[in-house]
Order: structure tokens, then C-alpha cells, then sequence
């Protein structure tokens, strides 16, 4: 069943209302034609027209001046306070897509580890695109937030945005072996040993485990720890093993500050995405931050 349609406003031309709004506003027939580049004659045509189909007389004329009726009046508010908003609107729009800073949305620890280190690449590149960064996992409400594009987590199916994966969400197990008796030939079951840290649900070391070949018990010493931040500290201080990301683990895992224990990595459906509405494409800030991310990822070795 089709909604109803939405009956359309019968209003009065714009070239219409233009010229009114400049009469009233000089308060001269002869001023509001200079300004808008047409004879006298045909502004008084128009305040004529305007008058016939509102019904309403909208100037007094007088011997060398005009002034507005009470129903001028009540008009010239109204189209003054809608042009003003209009035009408002239209130069925020002209300052966004002249823009030269981008703004982006991005999710806070890929921020801080991945992102924020490649950046001085970027302003090398490209040194007149200054950057204005905005930490949240999810994609922007771009039709009321004004943001350019987002590097957020989850399944990138967002409706109405291009998305294109950037790094994987895939999890795996870390722990310090330095603050916690590690044998390194343990097997996985090893783990359950340990107090099971994790940011977003219990049920993903119950679905690595099953990876694993192994049942998780029902009952398993666990904490939620709901931030990335906070929940590698918990590891490096030795307080359990966190199922973590592992493409950004990888320097902790290089530099040896954590231990994954075993490869085995779980891909739960949600990875980093870059995603941003279809005509975002059209602003060069945009285009020119999309190629150089590309070309950062495809660096990467685990992406």
C-alpha cells in the first residue's frame, strides 16, 4: 500500500517574493530595481501579480514614499526570516565543500594505535588538509552530523553509506606471559585457568574456544572490561587474557610487551570500515584521504 501523498503548497513565485522582499526592505521601488537588475516597471509588475493572488494589498503608496500594510508586514517576516535561513544554510554548504579541513569520525583505539602514528605521512602529503578527528565506533548520522567520512567498527552493511574494509576486527587471545605462569607447549583448555577478560561479550571466548575444539565451562572466572584502552592495561598488568584485536596487537605482539599464545584468530563479522555517504566522493579532501588510507593499509601485513 502506496503512503499518502503529501498535498503540495500552493505559494506565490519566488522572483515574486524576491522583489518584495527588496521593496520592503528599501522601502523604494526604484532602489529594489537597481539592486536586483530589472526596471522599475516590471518590479511594480510583479508586487501587482503578488497582491492579486494573495488577495491583500502589501504597500501604501504615497506621494514620494511607500510603507507596508499590516498584511505586508506579517509577509515580510515571514519571507525575510525564510531567505535569511535560506541563505544561511546555502553559505554553510559553500564553506563545507571549499572546506580544506576533513572531519572524521573514527573509532577511538584504532585512532590512537593504528591511525594517529600514520598521520604525519598524510600532512606531508598533503599540507593544506588539516584534520578534525571525532572518537566513536559507529558510523555518524551524516544527514545531521557534519562530518566528511568515518573509520568505524562493525559490519559495514550501514545503510546508504559506501563502506570499504579497512582492518580486521578478528580477536585473538593475549596475555603477559612475564606477570602470569605461561608454559609454552600449554594447550588452549590452558586458558580457562585464568581469568577471561573481554570488551564486548562473554560469547566470544566461548565461540574461540569452540574454534579451539573445546567446551567452555558455564562458569569461568570472567571480567568485561568496556574499553580497549583499559582492558590491554588489565593485560600488560597481568590481570587475566583478553580476547583483543589483533591487527592492533601487532606491536605489542613485535615488541614482546604481550604474548598470543595460540593462532588461532576469531572472525566474528565485524571489522574496521571506512565508509561515508555516496557523495562524499565528489569533495577532493575526501578523495585525497581515501587513497593515501588505502595505500597505508595495503603496507599492512595483517589487515
Amino acid at each position: 500500500m502506496e503512503p499518502p501523498a503529501i498535498p503540495r503548497r500552493r505559494l506565490p513565485p519566488l522572483n515574486a517574493l524576491r522583489m518584495f522582499e527588496a521593496v520592503a526592505r528599501r522601502a523604494s521601488f526604484t532602489q529594489a530595481a537597481d539592486e536586483l537588475g530589472v526596471t522599475q516597471a516590471a518590479v511594480s509588475r510583479q508586487i501587482k501579480r503578488l497582491e492579486e493572488e494573495l488577495g491583500a494589498v502589501l504597500f501604501l503608496r504615497h506621494h514620494r514614499a511607500i510603507e507596508l500594510t499590516a498584511d505586508g508586514e506579517r509577509l515580510c517576516q515571514v519571507v525575510r526570516r525564510s531567505f535569511d535561513e535560506i541563505g544561511a544554510t546555502v553559505e554553510e554548504m559553500r564553506r563545507s565543500a571549499d572546506d580544506t579541513t576533513l572531519s572524521v569520525s573514527v573509532s577511538p583505539y584504532f585512532s590512537s594505535t593504528w591511525l594517529t602514528p600514520r598521520l604525519p605521512s598524510f600532512f606531508r602529503q598533503h599540507p593544506g588538509i588539516g584534520l578534525r578527528l571525532h572518537h566513536s565506533y559507529r558510523p555518524p548520522d551524516y544527514r545531521h552530523e557534519p562530518f566528511d567520512l568515518g573509520i568505524n567498527w562493525g559490519d559495514g552493511k550501514w545503510p546508504g553509506l559506501v563502506s570499504e574494509r579497512v582492518l580486521t576486527g578478528a580477536l585473538v587471545p593475549l596475555l603477559n606471559p612475564r606477570r602470569l605462569r605461561w608454559h609454552p607447549r600449554s594447550e588452549p583448555a590452558a586458558l580457562l585457568r585464568l581469568t577471561l577478560l573481554y570488551e564486548f561479550d562473554l560469547e566470544h571466548w566461548r565461540a574461540w574456544f569452540g574454534r579451539a575444539g573445546i567446551a567452555m565451562p558455564s562458569e569461568v572466572r570472567s571480567r568485561r572490561i568496556d574499553d580497549s584502552h583499559a582492558l590491554r592495561q588489565a593485560v600488560l598488568d597481568g590481570q587475566g587474557a583478553a580476547l583483543f584485536f589483533w591487527g592492533l596487537a601487532q606491536r605489542d605482539i613485535a615488541t614482546g610487551k604481550l604474548l598470543q599464545p595460540f593462532p588461532l584468530r576469531l572472525e566474528h563479522g565485524e571489522d574496521y570500515h571506512l565508509n561515508h555517504p555516496r557523495h562524499a566522493s565528489r569533495k577532493a579532501k575526501v578523495t585525497l584521504f581515501r587513497k593515501w588510507l588505502m595505500r597505508e593499509v595495503a603496507k599492512a601485513p595483517f589487515v
